[in-house]
């Protein structure tokens, strides 16, 4: 949410840890003595070696992370609430430690059995290892915690998580090729914290459709010598066609070039080509690609442009940010971070003269192209760049009513710190980083808003990934 990603956001994916191992359950005593708790309730190292100890977990955070409050806060990976760990200290600081769980002696009744048998190994997810019910509800409660004690949230502004289907909900999706050894060809995605590949035959969180491509394509690229000039395969499923676009750093062969045109025929997907300068190269067409939006809209992206991997998710999120900010007819919207208009159609649709503001001139020009074919003329259209104060200042020129935000995991600061003086009536802020998020909410309390409504968004089941979304009126 690597897969692919808005160009002006930042990676939403990160790497992960193996599964401990499970040790036979202990008594409360066997663990007071193995935790050898001193009188200033600080971890004791019972182990020779002083990168590891054994810690006893309170909570998960909200990325999924086992927490120990003790003297120093430890946060474990692949750790569950109440399970006594034997870790591996990955980094210590002074109030801080981190570490991955290397063995379990008495594991959560919330652990279970990963349903990817190459969990172990891919980068892709972290946090198959517990039930996913209470993986949402753990994190949840760890988001709206986390936000009472830095910015005072009341509880009653927290509402329910939005979340979708699972486990098969990416749509989009990027695989890594290494093709270095004749007859040794790897595809599939990074192992956990390592550039080395983990070799797949399939994704069970990928749709089905993009999926099944992955053992074919795998026999394609091992088939070609030029398959060496490859540096990835992304993998992009529309509601009509899907895409396969391979990233190549020289020009590839003639009978690799073939071999991807009968494939696209058999398979009936879209081939391109993208080569070092990032220039696109249509070689098979079965229909242009769309995604079907939110009102009936749809969106046209090119093999880089960002879309929400989640489809139900995403049309979850669009419906609340809908009734949260509530358009009116004639009413000065600013949509910014609009990426292809995600939200900006739908809040056309309602009568509000919207502003949308992005910083990939390519996307601008994409989204304005794709709101004109589906009768949609009343938006301006802006290419700049959000973190300038300059250019913020300039599209706040006109004045707003409202805004909607969905910026990258840097977050909206400079925005957020001109609205205080804009003064808008509401904002709804979408967000893919709750830490940089709750850093900007200070700054629009601080500028006399009130958060009146706020709940998390599970866009990346079965990852340390999550997203939210937050209510602001003056």
């Amino acid at each position: 949410m690597s897969q692919f990603n808005k160009p002006s956001k930042g990676s939403r994916k990160s790497g992960r840890f193996k599964s401990p191992t499970l040790k036979r359950k202990t008594s409360a005593n066997e663990q007071v003595a193995n935790l050898r708790f001193s009188n200033k309730n600080k971890i004791q190292d019972t182990s020779a070696d002083k990168k590891q100890l054994e810690v006893l977990i309170d909570s998960l955070d909200w990325m999924g992370q086992g927490v120990a409050r003790t003297t120093p806060v430890h946060f474990v990976e692949g750790a569950l609430p109440g399970e006594l760990c034997h870790i591996a200290i990955t980094q210590a600081k002074k109030n801080v430690i981190s570490g991955k769980a290397i063995s379990i002696a008495q594991p959560s009744d919330c652990r279970v059995e990963p349903f990817c048998p190459v969990f172990n190994q891919c980068g892709g997810c972290q946090l198959q290892h517990i039930e996913q019910s209470a993986a949402l509800s753990q994190r949840d409660d760890a988001l709206r915690t986390m936000l009472e004690h830095q910015l005072g949230m009341e509880k009653s502004v927290w509402q329910r998580p939005l979340e979708g289907d699972k486990p098969a909900y990416r749509r989009k999706a990027r695989l890594a090729i290494d093709a270095r050894r004749e007859g040794d060809v790897k595809l599939g995605f990074r192992a956990q914290s390592s550039n080395d590949i983990v070799d797949v035959e399939s994704c069970p969180v990928l749709v089905t459709e993009l999926s099944k491509l992955i053992a074919p394509l795998r026999e394609l690229v091992s088939s070609c010598e030029s398959s060496m000039h490859i540096g990835h395969i992304s993998l992009l499923a529309g509601d009509n066609v899907s895409q396969v676009t391979i990233k190549h750093t020289k020009a590839l062969s003639p009978e690799l070039y073939s071999a991807l045109v009968l494939f696209g025929e058999k398979h009936s997907v879209n081939i391109a080509l993208e080569n070092k300068k990032g220039r696109f190269n249509l070689i098979h067409l079965v229909a242009p690609l769309v995604i079907n939006s939110y009102d009936g809209y749809t969106l046209s992206p090119a093999p880089n442009d960002f879309v929400q991997v989640n489809e139900q998710v995403n049309n979850k999120m669009i419906e609340q940010a809908l009734a949260w900010l509530d358009p009116q007819p004639q009413e000065r919207i600013a949509d910014w971070f609009s990426g292809l208009g995600n939200f900006t159609l739908s809040l056309a649709k309602r009568g509000a003269i919207v502003q949308a503001v992005e910083g990939v001139a390519e996307m601008v020009q994409r989204a304005q192209e794709n709101a004109h074919k589906q009768g949609v003329d009343s938006v301006q259209w802006r290419h700049l760049d959000l973190s300038n104060k300059a250019d913020v200042e300039s599209a706040l020129g006109h004045g707003f009513d409202k805004v909607l935000l969905d910026p990258s995991r840097e977050g909206a600061l400079t925005v957020c710190q001109a609205l205080g003086n804009a003064k808008p009536k509401s904002i709804v802020y979408v967000s893919c980083n709750p830490s940089t998020f709750a850093r900007d909410a200070a700054v629009l309390i601080q500028g006399g808003y009130q958060m009146k409504k706020a709940g998390a968004v599970e866009m990346f089941p079965f990852t340390h990934h999550m997203e939210m979304m937050a209510l602001f009126t003056r």
